[in-house]
């Protein structure tokens, strides 16, 4: 029992050492992989407020519209009867439409800059798919080679040590087994029988090995 405590304690502590050597790159992987999966929640925190900013503009866009067509129909309606009042509503169109100059562009900065931030969450996306698999190949790569090493590092190969182990528990145990044989029969009504049979059966060797004594001495020839 030792022994074998002995054995798992060597392989875990070999396992351990090989492992050191490989879990800073593991680490650093799932930390990477993280800080993607971080800058992803991020892009589509951004987007969510574009969208809401494009929506916004859009909807100004519309009461821009709305305004410019109120204040054109304005001027022309009072042009004839107060010309002034009708130069003021030319101001205000020209206003609304400056304001509408100015909330497209805004509204074209805020779609294309939607639009980055699409291309940049498809690449990240992209990017977690792919190193989330390779982290998994590289993990069962590494995991494979931290048991060859740990069997093949080392003056004791626990395989061996433990395939030694057996085989001496099992003389052990044959050589324990000759020490000490079953047991006797303890039946005695069979071993009655048993006793008789070979009584008999020795009886009639007597009487046949008797019979053959003397038929060699009545004919002392016979083998001549």
């Amino acid at each position: 029992m030792n022994s074998l405590k002995r054995i798992f304690i060597t392989l875990k502590t070999q396992l351990d050492s090989v492992a050191d050597d490989f879990e800073n790159h593991e680490a650093l992987a799932g930390v990477a992989i993280k800080e993607l999966e971080e800058w992803r929640v991020k892009t589509r925190i951004h987007q969510h407020r574009l969208q809401k900013m494009i929506a916004q503009f859009e909807a100004k866009l519309n009461e821009l519209q709305k305004e410019s067509t109120l204040w054109s129909v304005r001027a022309v309606k009072i042009r004839e009867t107060d010309e002034q009042r009708a130069l003021q509503c030319v101001k205000r169109l020209l206003q609304t439409r400056q304001q509408t100059q100015s909330t497209e562009h805004r509204l074209r900065e805020a779609q294309e800059q939607f639009q980055r931030l699409q291309a940049d969450l498809s690449s990240i996306e992209t990017q977690l798919r792919t190193l989330s698999a390779q982290k998994e190949v590289l993990a069962a790569r590494q995991n494979r080679i931290e048991l060859q090493s740990a069997f093949r590092s080392g003056r004791h190969n626990p395989a061996k040590e433990a395939e030694s182990i057996f085989n001496r528990w099992e003389e052990s145990i044959t050589g324990a087994e000759f020490c000490h044989p079953d047991t006797e029969s303890t039946d005695s009504f069979a071993d009655a029988f048993i006793q008789e049979e070979e009584a008999l059966e020795l009886e009639m060797l007597l009487n046949e090995l008797s019979a053959k004594t003397g038929t060699d001495q009545e004919n002392p020839n016979v083998h001549e």
